[in-house]
């Protein structure tokens, strides 16, 4: 029957009986009875445990559970934990067997991971819905479990019923911590403006706001959409109703508010508050820490959305971010190129070291915030670590120093990040236990969807060994949602929930081939190896002097990273002439790299599909990750197009050799198309514009290029492999 297989995260103890199996009923009969002996109309985590269970039932059987009345009791329960357990609350106990089901929470959210476990164990196998007998013992080594959704691509344009969807697949994953990020800013990218994001309405500073820029071609309109609208969090102001909603499934929804680093609106409409140049011109972002009108401002919003969300929905978290306050080009699309700094450089502010301007501004942020009556407010690690200084100092103890002197140790949580995938590249190698301070950890689940999916769980093993080493009391990773890093998610989830069970990557992969894909379990093993190689972050063995294929793929063939303004190039930045450019350095090397991926990503794409035709696996899933392994075969071969079109229309071209050259760039186009139309079909429409703008961009290359070839006599096409903006439309301009 192999149960214990479909449980996510893999359970603490799982012990199977010698008892026959427990039959629930078949199709249209109920062999059950729910007997539920909590609160549950009480409590909105017990209804939804409650509810869960009824949902499930009612589904696979096709009754009426309200009604059912058979032999079998599955009875709902809380009762005391074992001693040993940590985290007792939100821990179970599963017993099947002697003609029952008994699920018994030690607490509200216990009981839900309970009944989430127990309908995981929920098939119809033989047109029976028999369970197997067994006790399940189970609760989590990390208090605090779930995800930080960044605001960014994706996110800027879910709804209420999209951030719900969120909760209930980190509820099935008995994860309980969404943090939304609902103030970040970035530098300059598209459309030449700065990346900016706001999701909440703030009444008081109505002129906070950015709308979403959305240009794309959609297959699924048939056309263009260039267009702008509001942020849905916004325009519905549904923050409270999220929040309300995480707490019916056991998961705590709060904001990170960003203020030092990733901060150019608040500063661009508010001049006189931010940091100065030392002539004392505002620099348009950053803060300056001695200006009153700093934090006048910033509490005003603080205070508006403790009062309006936090407070009415018994939240007591908060996140103040204060991540990557650094100096930088691109903070203000009027001048691109000039350097910008976080740090203020008026007379008060120039002669104080950064760490103590930091310190001095993240405590008084933690005060204010504990005064309004936060217990738990978070803020990251890396400005502590050489970047507060200028050097490579450590500043950790003097955070710690007036972390005690405030009074605010039982509020401060530091918040470690780091996502590289080996040991020796972590940002930091421990999170400092011995000074005694509230600590989590931040790996992340791949982040760039909309550039390309990849699959650190790597990354998650290793901070997930550290969190279980240095008994740090969260996971709470960094990510931009997309379904397609779902196994990412269950690592995470497996690794804070119970480390010990993670055993490996590969082992994590094997689990959950078998929880997802069932009897297709080792073609989906295969096609999950597969996609592991083609975005492998290690360095080549070989002498080949080439990146990585996560390099290759990430940074050198996809778009996204060249919408950055780099100095010493041209912005808007030569593409894919750079990307081709950078072929060319090693074309033989390259192309045996494109050749390899490319026909790795269709044997995966082949797998997935043959997975999606058997609906005892997740149809769902295998169709996503078979786009996932499509985007990375189309992605190759338009690159091996693009040298292939360069060979045929170097020096004299021939009528022969152009027209060629134009049947491939129709064909890529096409290809493209294929794939965005596929991807309309099988991604949620937030996660349409954000994707679909940079693969018209190369729908649109192809198609200008298709055009250019088959327009211009063949004695005058001239083709610079490094520059191909001789012949770019206006269409692929704007895309840019």
């Amino acid at each position: 029957m192999d149960m214990k297989s479909r449980i996510i995260p893999i359970p603490r103890r799982y012990e199977a009986t010698e008892e026959p199996p427990v039959l629930l009923g078949v199709p249209g009969a109920a062999n059950f009875r729910i007997v539920n002996e909590t609160p549950y109309h009480e409590n909105p985590v017990l209804a939804s445990a409650d509810g869960l269970l009824r949902s499930t039932l009612g589904r696979l059987l096709c009754v009426n559970p309200d009604e059912a009345r058979g032999p079998i009791p599955v009875t709902l329960r809380l009762g005391d934990a074992p001693k040993e357990a940590k985290n007792p609350e939100q821990g179970y106990r599963l017993e099947i067997g002697g003609d029952a089901v008994t699920v018994t929470g030690f607490g509200a959210a216990g009981l839900l991971y309970g009944v989430v476990t127990l309908t995981q164990c929920m098939v119809l196998q033989n047109n029976r819905l028999e369970l197997e007998a067994c006790c399940v013992t189970d609760w989590p080594d990390l208090r605090t479990r779930g995800h930080f959704m960044e605001s960014r691509f994706g996110s800027n344009l879910m709804t209420l019923e999209d951030w719900k969807a969120v909760v209930d697949h980190m509820a099935s994953m008995k994860q309980n911590q969404l943090v939304v990020s609902v103030y970040g800013c970035w530098c300059v990218q598209y459309d030449g403006r700065v990346s900016e994001y706001l999701y909440l309405p703030i009444r008081k500073y109505p002129q906070l706001k950015v709308p979403v820029v959305r240009r794309y071609w959609s297959p699924k309109r048939g056309g263009w959409v260039d267009d702008e609208v509001p942020v849905p969090m916004v325009k519905d102001d549904f923050f409270g109703e999220l929040i309300a909603y995480g707490r019916s499934k056991a998961v705590e929804v709060f904001p990170l508010f960003n203020s030092y680093g990733h901060n150019t609106l608040i500063p661009r409409m508010f001049p006189d508050i931010a940091a100065k140049f030392e002539d004392g011109e505002s620099t348009l972002t950053g803060f300056c820490t001695k200006n009153p009108g700093t934090y006048e401002i910033l509490f005003d919003i603080y205070d508006e959305i403790i009062d309006r969300y936090l407070k009415p929905n018994g939240v007591e978290s908060f996140h103040i971010g204060c991540d990557e306050v650094w100096e930088s080009i691109a903070q203000n699309e009027h001048d691109i190129w000039r350097i910008r700094n976080n740090f203020c450089k008026c007379p008060l502010c120039r002669s104080v070291p950064k760490d103590e301007l930091y310190i001095g501004h993240v405590i008084r942020l933690m005060k204010h915030l504990k005064d309004r009556g936060m217990k738990n407010v978070y803020m990251y690690h890396d400005m502590l670590l050489g970047h507060g200084s200028g050097t490579e100092s450590d500043s950790t103890e003097k955070l710690r120093r007036a972390i005690l002197e405030n009074g605010l140790a039982d509020t401060a949580v530091i918040d470690w990040w780091t996502y590289s995938d080996r040991r020796e590249g972590l940002g930091f190698q421990t999170t400092r236990p011995e000074q005694g301070l509230r600590r989590t950890v931040k790996p992340w689940n791949g982040y760039y969807h909309w550039n390309i999916v990849s699959y650190p769980l790597k990354n998650v093993f290793l901070l997930g060994e550290m969190a279980h080493r240095e008994a740090v009391e969260g996971m709470q990773s960094y990510s931009a949602w997309d379904e397609s890093f779902d196994r990412v998610h269950m690592a995470q989830s497996v690794a804070a929930w119970c480390f010990e069970n993670f055993g490996s990557p590969d082992a994590v992969t094997e689990a959950y081939a078998k929880a997802r894909f069932g009897p297709q379990a080792d073609k989906a093993l295969r096609a999950l190896r597969l996609q592991d190689r083609m975005l492998d972050t290690e360095p080549r063995a070989d002498e080949s002097g080439l990146p990585s294929n996560y390099t290759v793929l990430m940074h050198v063939l996809c778009y996204y990273f060249y919408s950055y303004v780099r100095a010493g190039k041209p912005y808007p930045r030569s593409f894919p002439g750079e990307a081709v450019r950078t072929l060319f350095e090693n074309r033989e090397g390259y192309e045996g790299v494109l050749r390899d991926l490319n026909a790795m990503a269709a044997e995966a794409e082949g797998l997935w599909r043959e997975i999606a035709l058997d609906c005892r696996a997740d149809v769902r899933m295998a169709r996503r990750y078979a786009w996932e392994a499509a985007h990375v075969k189309v992605l190759t071969a338009d690159y091996l197009a693009i040298l292939r079109i360069c060979d045929l229309c170097s020096g004299t071209v021939t009528a022969s050799a152009a027209k060629e050259a134009a049947g491939i760039a129709e064909e890529r186009r096409l290809a493209r198309l294929e794939l965005m139309e596929e991807l309309e079909r099988t991604k949620e429409e937030f996660l349409a514009p954000s994707h679909l703008r940079n693969h018209s961009i190369y729908m649109q290359f192809f198609a200008d290029l298709e055009g250019y070839l088959s327009d211009t006599a063949p004695s005058e096409i001239r083709l610079d492999p490094a520059d191909f903006s001789p012949f770019a439309s206006e269409a692929f301009r704007r895309l840019r």
